[in-house]
C-alpha cells in the first residue's frame, strides 16, 4: 500500500511554511522600500541657515527638514524672520526629516518699561537701562554740581518712569558735569562686541563717536579692532567726548592676530605709565606693576 505525499498527509505543515515564507517576503520588501525612500542608515551634514530668513528656506536638497521656531528676539533695525541661532549646529550629522530648532528676530517689537534713572550715576543708569531691555543713547552734559543723571529723554522729549517703549530703544541721559574733574579715562575696547563697547563708553561718561563697519553685514560677528582715542590707561577725555570705533568680522580675523593687537596696545599702555608727564612727574601705577618685564 503506497503512502500519501507528506504535505497531503500533513496539510497544516504546508500552510505553516507558506505563511512563514509570505511573512518573510513582506518583511524583506518593507525593509527595501524603507531603505530606498527613507534612506535608512544614511546621514547628512546639517545645512548652515544662520544669517538667512525663515521665509527663504527651501527643501535643503531633498532632506525634508522641518524648521521649528522656538524663540524670537527683537533687534532694532533688523527685519523680522532673520535666523540668529540653530540647533543642531551646522555640520552635525543628521538623517532626513530631522527637526531644526531656530531662534529668529521678532517681527513685532516687544515693549520695555522705562526705569527711574534720576540721581543715579551714569554707570548705574546704563546698567538699569540694559536690565530693562533698553540702551543708552547720547549723554548730554549740563552745568550742575552733581555728576548724576538729571533727566532722561527719548527722541528729544522727556520720558518718565513707567513709560513703555520699544525694546532696544535708545534713551538719552542729561547728566551734570559735577564739581570735580570733568575728564574720564578712555576704556579699553579692542575685542569687544558693538553692544559691549558702547556700554563701556557710556559708562565712562563718554559718547559713541563714528562707527566704521568695514563691509560687515552681520553685526553679531562684529568686534572692535581699533579705537580712537586709543587706550593707554591714563588717556583722559572730557565728559561727553566721542570715541571712534572700527569693527571687523571675528570670523575673518584670526584670533592670534587679535591677541597680538591686544598685547601690542597693552604694552604701549604700560610704557605710558612709566613715561614722565608734561610736568616731569611719573604717573601712578594702576596695574600694580614694578617694571615692563612683568608684562
Amino acid at each position: 500500500m503506497s503512502r500519501k505525499p507528506f504535505f497531503k498527509e500533513h496539510p497544516w505543515t504546508l500552510h505553516t511554511l507558506i505563511a512563514i515564507g509570505a511573512s518573510l517576503l513582506i518583511v524583506i520588501i518593507t525593509f527595501i522600500v524603507l531603505k530606498h525612500y527613507g534612506r535608512v542608515g544614511q546621514e547628512y551634514k546639517t545645512p548652515y541657515v544662520v544669517g538667512s530668513y525663515i521665509d527663504e528656506l527651501g527643501n535643503s536638497d531633498g532632506l525634508n527638514l522641518k524648521y521649528i521656531i522656538i524663540d524670537s528676539v527683537y533687534q532694532q533695525g533688523q527685519r523680522g524672520g532673520y535666523i540668529l541661532r540653530q540647533d543642531p549646529d551646522s555640520g552635525s550629522m543628521i538623517k532626513t526629516g530631522r527637526k531644526i530648532y531656530l531662534t529668529i528676530t521678532s517681527y513685532v517689537p516687544d515693549n520695555a518699561i522705562v526705569p527711574n534713572l534720576r540721581s543715579l550715576s551714569v554707570r548705574h543708569a546704563i546698567s538699569q537701562l540694559e536690565n530693562a531691555g533698553l540702551h543708552g543713547g547720547r549723554l548730554l552734559f549740563v552745568d550742575d554740581p552733581h555728576h548724576v543723571v538729571l533727566e532722561q529723554k527719548y527722541k528729544g522729549r522727556t520720558v518718565n518712569e513707567g513709560r513703555r517703549l520699544e525694546k532696544g530703544a535708545l534713551v538719552d541721559l542729561v547728566v551734570g558735569r559735577g564739581s570735580g574733574s570733568t575728564e574720564s579715562i578712555v576704556p579699553y575696547l579692542v575685542g569687544m562686541s558693538p553692544t559691549k563697547a558702547r556700554k563701556s563708553i557710556l559708562s565712562a561718561s563718554l559718547n559713541v563717536g563714528t562707527e566704521h563697519y568695514d563691509g560687515i553685514t552681520d553685526m553679531s560677528h562684529a568686534i572692535v579692532y581699533k579705537q580712537l582715542p586709543e587706550y593707554t590707561g591714563r588717556t583722559g577725555a572730557a565728559f561727553g567726548s566721542g570715541v571712534e570705533l572700527w569693527y571687523c568680522d571675528k570670523s575673518v580675523v584670526a584670533m592670534e592676530e587679535l591677541e597680538r593687537m591686544k598685547k601690542r596696545q597693552m604694552e604701549d599702555s604700560i610704557r605710558a605709565l612709566y613715561e614722565p608727564a608734561d610736568d616731569g612727574e611719573f604717573r601712578s601705577n594702576p596695574l600694580g606693576l614694578t617694571g615692563l618685564d612683568e608684562f
